[in-house]
């Protein structure tokens, strides 16, 4: 039952990305970029992308890309972490756990393990029709001294392609210390 209510929240935060929310400011580093570092990790976002660090739904953050008018959802990267000490979960039990319950709840399009110099992660690509929306999830899960990271980029599935690439950017500057 754990197992299931840890996928399923994190499919619900999927959806509450839809909303907008206030932008903190941090500092931009160069070239009109930021960065957070903080908390055994660091990532690097464009300075257009508006950040959300006020904790809801139990995230680290939200960066939301810059919306249109009219826009009926908000495409954002989020990062969530969750404590494994319990479960004593590697990356190899998290995955599957995560593509059990993707399955169950839309369609696994990708899965895939990946290292970037000493950091080992599995991306996940998945769609489903969730409250009405028809999304198109990427996230990458990393599972490091009993803590599971899963950043997570959300957008509707006519739309993802588009983003892809600047999106695996940002994803991919993601670091664990």
């Amino acid at each position: 039952m754990k197992r299931k209510l840890i996928i399923l929240f994190v499919v619900a935060l999927q959806i509450s990305g839809c909303q907008k929310t206030k932008k903190a400011e941090l500092p931009e580093i160069e070239n009109g970029t930021k960065e957070i570092d903080r908390n055994g990790y660091s990532i690097t976002y464009d300075s257009t992308f508006k950040l959300d660090e006020s904790g809801r739904n139990g995230t680290e953050f939200f960066l939301f890309k810059p919306s249109k008018p009219g826009d009926e959802f908000a495409e954002n990267i989020n990062l969530m972490i969750q404590n494994l000490a319990t479960l004593q979960y590697d990356l190899n039990q998290f995955v599957r756990l995560s593509e059990k319950q993707i399955k169950a709840n839309g369609k696994l399009v990708e899965s895939v393990r990946k290292k970037a110099g000493d950091q080992e992660y599995h991306v996940l690509i998945f769609e489903g029709n969730f409250n009405g929306l028809d999304l198109k999830i990427m996230q990458y899960d990393f599972v490091k001294n009993d803590k599971a990271y899963l950043l997570t980029f959300s957008a509707k599935r006519n739309e993802f392609d588009s983003h892809q690439k600047e999106v695996e950017t940002v994803m991919n500057s993601f670091k664990l210390k």
